[in-house]
């Protein structure tokens, strides 16, 4: 069998070299690839495998390190125009070469989502023209650059394309690359080792090759073993670079993987803070391609075991590598940030932590917006509005906050300034227990850019409904008048195309968006499962955990479903049902809040933390963690632990504000810490923001009477657990 191949391969190589040379000669110099990260996100990242993740042979040989610039992606759909994202839609890597493009819908189909999309192509441009190869050999390529992805069943995980440079000299003798690549593709397709392909390369990469190297060529792969377990080179950085524990899923480059399918349970990861050192946490890999030659593809889920801060990963066992790849590991990611509810604070996060805090509520206070900084530094600040803001939400991936007036007002804030403002097509009052407005919340879907605005649009029979801004182009999409009143607190699952809205008629109302952008609307009465009436929604994005709370349950009750369990009827409206109960967290009247629980919110991320509250007056909270899983059964609550809010630093009784709750909470992307954020009403305006650290209170010393509340020797302040931050 050897023999028939090595005659095949001289014929071919014969052939080559004595035939016309009307090809140009093309040298790998890395790929893109369309990488799925998480339930409903997927991005195009593009891995350099010039320079430091050089494979040191012909695999990818340039040793040059090679930037890419002036990047251009075109997207085309089964059906619709193209999408063409610009250089602005990556970021550089970590290791200063690759480039990480931003999550979008698998869900969503033009714009700015992925559903549908068929092929990619990327172009651009090379930093130089001269490069230098394992070998030491140097060649001249084209300064540009195209490579396309395609897919006509739908792009899906793995798909990738090889991005090549050309030195496109038509009619001239190949160059040793060309020469080396055609030799690797002819062993590869007659079922040779890599072993023996290395020395294929090693021969046709001289520059001194001719016949005589052939002969030698083929006495050298007479001799060469068969048996490939070489130690494995890693790229310097996984891509994208950085991940949130136990929720996102990383790319990570190799050489010198031996031919053949790997099975991905026998790549074993470990995870280290020193490259090789005591083993922080270890995984399998999800998913195993091949790239070109002996690069592979590995896939993982960063382990939820890991804190944040960065880490080295190796490979250990059949596929051990020789060197260590880093990660940056946290606790969320801009897409998880925006899954919080339409409450009246908003969050943005990033290295600083800023909080925007209206002045008003739907019938109380004052007109203006507070910008108050949280982690980061800085100098709280105003923002003058003619009338009174009622709800903000901001989007991490684009620094964006939007905030809403009582009227059809629709703020865009950069920092501490209005950009633009909007107006929405609300056209009549939308009324709740607490209170009356045309534009009643906003809320962010950071995969699509998009804000969800619930108000009051006639058409329907509630009198209520939703409308879609597009931030990226400032248009509105036709209202959506609903069947059911829209909640007081709605709340966006980007990762699952939903909006939560449970309702003051105990309607669990969920809303699809669909590929084209269209909402579809699916109800669920649950008036018989709950006591009381909804007021507000909240979600654990990464297991897909829902919530809402229960007004006037003076037991304190939260309703808690599993949406990943969901089955959907279609209908106008339509229906949709999952397992879930009602659970009241102090049914012996322990911790009563004011109104029962009503604003409510969950720290986006991997810490499973949230926080409830009140409103209009009172001072009573609990924080409560929520199941890591999901998927089977009928989900609970693993632990809450329910506290007062201390004193403010003027002396008076922290006062729960009013309607649409003065409530939100956040993952730190700085320490991985859960959050939560209360602002305090008690002179009728918001005077302090108090910032509560859940794991902290969740870990505090609990009362010998209810094993659910925090001891009252516990000094809040004094232990760290609340901080408080004056509003200007």
């Amino acid at each position: 069998m050897r023999g028939k191949v090595l005659s095949a391969l001289a014929l071919g190589l014969a052939a080559a070299l004595v035939g016309p040379a009307a090809f140009a000669s093309a040298i790998p110099v890395g790929y893109i690839s369309y990488d799925v990260t998480g339930t409903g996100v997927a991005q195009f990242d593009i891995n350099n495998e010039t320079g430091v993740n050089s494979s040191g042979d012909s695999t990818f040989p340039v040793t040059t390190s090679v930037s890419l610039s002036d990047l251009s992606l075109d997207v085309k759909f089964a059906s619709g125009p193209d999408e063409i994202f610009g250089s602005s839609y990556f970021t550089l890597s970590a290791d200063g070469i690759s480039w990480t493009g931003a999550p979008l819908s698998t869900g969503i189909g033009q714009p700015s989502g992925l559903a549908g999309a068929i092929s990619a192509t990327l172009t651009g441009d090379f930093s130089t023209t001269s490069f230098t190869l394992f070998d030491s050999s140097t060649d001249t390529v084209n300064s540009t650059f195209s490579a396309t992805i395609t897919d006509p069943a739908g792009l899906s995980d793995g798909d990738l394309a090889v991005i090549y440079a050309t030195t496109g000299t038509v009619g001239a003798t190949p160059e040793p690359e060309s020469l080396y690549l055609l030799g690797t593709g002819m062993l590869a397709l007659a079922g040779l080792r890599r072993r023996s392909i290395a020395v294929v390369r090693s021969v046709l990469s001289s520059k001194l090759f001719g016949m005589g190297s052939i002969l030698g060529l083929i006495a050298l792969i007479a001799s060469a073993p068969v048996s490939a377990n070489a130690s494995v080179k890693l790229n310097t950085w996984t891509n994208p670079d950085s991940g949130a524990s136990g929720s996102t899923i990383v790319t990570l480059t190799g050489s010198g993987f031996p031919a053949g399918k790997i099975t991905p349970s026998n790549v074993n990861l470990s995870f280290s803070a020193t490259c090789d050192g005591s083993v922080a946490a270890t995984t399998t890999a999800n998913t195993v391609v091949t790239v070109i030659g002996s690069s592979d593809r590995v896939t993982f889920l960063v382990p939820a075991a890991l804190a944040t801060g960065t880490y080295y990963i190796w490979i250990t066992g059949t596929y051990a590598s020789s060197n260590c790849s880093e990660i940056t590991v946290t606790h969320t990611s801009s897409t998880l940030a925006a899954c919080l509810p339409s409450s009246s604070l908003a969050v943005l996060t990033g290295k600083q932590v800023t909080a925007y805090v209206p002045n008003g509520a739907w019938d109380y206070g004052t007109s203006g917006i507070s910008v108050v900084p949280i982690e980061g530094g800085g100098s709280a600040t105003s923002i003058s509005t003619a009338n009174r803001v009622n709800s903000c939400s901001s989007n991490a991936s684009t620094g964006e906050t939007v905030c809403v007036d009582n009227t059809t007002n629709v703020f865009e804030l950069s920092g501490s300034s209005i950009t633009k403002t909007l107006t929405s097509s609300s056209n009549q009052e939308a009324a709740f227990s607490g209170g009356y407005c045309y534009n009643c919340g906003v809320a962010i879907d950071a995969l699509t850019n998009t804000a969800v605005i619930s108000g009051g649009f006639s058409g329907g029979t509630s009198g209520d409904g939703l409308q879609l801004l597009n931030l990226a182009t400032n248009t509105f999409a036709t209202p959506y008048p609903s069947a059911y009143t829209v909640s007081e607190n709605i709340s966006v699952d980007p990762n699952r195309n939903l909006i939560l809205s449970p309702d003051e008629d105990d309607v669990y109302d969920l809303f699809k968006i669909n590929s084209d952008g269209s909402l579809s609307e699916f109800g669920n009465n649950l008036s018989s499962a709950v006591y009381g009436e909804f007021d507000s929604a909240a979600e654990d994005c990464t297991t897909g955990i829902a919530l809402a709370t229960e007004e006037f349950n003076y037991q304190d009750g939260l309703y808690i479903t599993d949406l990943t369990q969901a089955t959907f009827t279609a209908g106008s409206p339509g229906t949709w049902t999952a397992p879930g109960q009602s659970v009241n967290l102090f049914p012996s009247y322990d911790l009563e809040f004011s109104a029962g629980t009503c604003g409510i919110s969950v720290a986006a991320g991997t810490t499973h933390l949230g926080i409830t509250e009140g409103e209009f007056g009172g001072s009573s909270f609990a924080a409560f963690q929520l199941p890591a899983t999901s998927g089977t059964g009928t989900p609970n609550f693993v632990d809450w632990a329910g506290a007062i809010m201390p004193n403010t630093p003027d002396g008076n009784a922290f006062s729960a504000g009013y309607d649409p709750h003065t409530i939100t909470a956040y993952t730190s992307p700085n320490n991985g810490k859960a959050y939560g954020v209360v602002a305090d009403w008690g002179t009728g305006v918001p005077t302090y923001v108090g910032v509560i650290d859940l794991q902290a209170l969740m870990s505090a010393p609990r009362s010998t009477t209810d094993p659910h509340l925090v001891d009252s020797s516990v000094n809040l302040l004094t232990s760290g657990i609340v901080t408080y931050i004056a509003i200007p």
